[in-house]
């Protein structure tokens, strides 16, 4: 029996990907504030994914862009 796996967001276009990801990582800095550990646990796991399927579509993340929106 073999194990089919569900990308969701593979109807996400290019562009709305990265934004998606963006979002995430910025709502992942917020929850790193709290004391919810389980809850940043899951954001984090979900930005995970996001980074995997970026990297499988052979896209990139601005460094510069990212730098300015988890660090401040």
């Amino acid at each position: 029996m073999s194990i089919v796996k569900f990308n969701p967001y593979s109807n996400l276009t290019n562009e709305e990907l990265i934004d998606f990801a963006i979002e995430e990582i910025d709502k992942l800095k917020i929850l790193s504030y709290g004391e919810n550990i389980e809850e940043y646990e899951e954001g984090a796991n979900l930005v995970n994914q996001l980074i995997r399927e970026i990297k499988r579509r052979n896209l990139s993340l601005k460094i510069t862009q990212l730098r300015s929106r988890i660090l401040l």
